[in-house]
């Protein structure tokens, strides 16, 4: 079935316009999901590889989970819900559209899954991307926003164009990067699918004020435990703000990094969030340890921070009328609850309509059941409800 509606999908392009087999949004193919990608309640669950526009403009390949709920579609179609993940990593093994029980960040792949239970068993149909540059060729631009967002979108287009009984409802989430991903969705300079309506955006434990963490995490001269793992988040910011910047991703190798920092770039491309907090890579080396002595290193840092600080969700201006929801835990680390607070209060001062709750609860915790994932599904069909 999904051999015939692709080969539907490609038609000739009128002439002027790009060939439909190279416009975003459109499908490359589509393989049955295996594994722990097939969740709890999917009555289908397909691997789609997809085309979008990367974050320098061009158009490459990107793949993401698409999940249907059983039974017969409503009046109009199934509406959706579109659940970008939380860090895994950069390498492409580190896709969770093709998660295997062997992989070191399985956990983390598969964290989301309450949420997407919860919502396939209310007959809403679920897409998982799996980002730009993750399971595919090429540099993901991790926390970047713009990224994130038109992998959303034109997974969207492709997924519609692939499965003919989704709807145009839908709702956007996602946890920490996700979370991010999901608030630069709801941007009100962010085009959307035609024939769709985003009725609300949901962020777990956003990860916002970066810049701010990375200035503190700078001057910690030792590595330790949860140090560690903060050096691995901090290279892989390093790594994703030099796709936006060709300074940047020159200074990497000429001065801007450590001899020791260089050394362990490849592991980016080779090794998943819990093997880059390993002690023989990222988390063997003191956070102050990652800068190049002298005007590179100092010009490197400038540039990331320029870089974070234009992708942070707190630039976000929303969509007017659009509602968000945010969760935090009190006990998060990795997205402080302060921050997560300003950030609640930023947006409130726009205007926007925005439901927040904290959760007693770290990082992990929030997106599961027992904490956030039940009454945010609530809020969810909530929405997706409204007329």
């Amino acid at each position: 079935m999904a051999a015939v509606a692709i080969s539907a999908l490609v038609a000739t392009a009128p002439a002027g316009a790009k060939p439909a087999e190279t416009r975003p949004g459109t499908v490359v193919r589509v393989s049955p999901a295996t594994g722990l990608s097939v969740v709890a309640g999917s009555a289908s669950a397909e691997v789609l590889r997809y085309r979008m526009t990367s974050v320098r403009g061009t158009v490459v390949e990107a793949t993401g989970l698409v999940l249907l709920p059983p039974g017969a579609p409503p009046a109009g179609g199934w509406p959706f819900v579109v659940y970008n993940h939380v860090t895994t990593g950069a390498a492409d093994l580190c896709d969770p559209s093709q998660v295997t029980p062997d992989n070191e960040a399985a956990e983390l792949m598969t964290r989301g899954d309450d949420i997407a239970t919860r919502l396939l068993d209310a007959g809403v149909a679920v897409l998982r991307p799996d980002y730009e540059g993750i399971g595919v060729p090429g540099p993901h631009p991790y926390l970047i926003g713009r990224s994130l967002a038109t992998a959303v979108v034109d997974m969207v287009r492709a997924a519609r164009r692939l499965e003919p009984r989704l709807g145009r409802d839908w709702v956007v989430a996602g946890h920490s990067e996700g979370g991010v991903g999901a608030l630069w969705t709801a941007a009100a300079d962010q085009p959307l699918p035609r024939g769709t309506r985003l009725h609300g955006a949901v962020a777990f434990t956003p990860v916002t004020q970066t810049a701010l963490e990375l200035e503190l995490l700078r001057q910690l001269p030792a590595t330790g435990p949860v140090v560690g793992g903060l050096s691995a988040l901090g290279a892989l910011i390093l790594w994703g703000a030099a796709t936006t910047d060709p300074r940047m991703r020159a200074l990497l190798r000429t001065g801007g990094l450590s001899p020791e920092a260089v050394a362990l770039l490849p592991h980016l491309e080779q090794r998943c969030l819990p093997g880059l907090s390993a002690d023989d890579s990222w988390a063997g080396i003191a956070p102050a340890d990652i800068p190049g002595d002298g005007p590179a290193g100092d010009e490197l840092l400038e540039r990331l921070l320029v870089v974070m600080r234009a992708n942070d969700p707190a630039a976000v201006v929303v969509r007017p009328g659009l509602s968000v929801r945010i969760d935090a835990g009190i006990l998060d680390g990795v997205a402080p609850l302060p921050f997560t607070e300003q950030l609640v209060q930023g947006y409130r001062d726009q205007g926007v309509d925005v439901t927040y709750e904290r959760w007693l609860g770290g990082h992990p915790e929030v997106v599961r059941d027992g904490w956030a994932a039940g009454p945010a599904v609530d809020w969810i069909l909530e929405r997706l409800a409204e007329q």
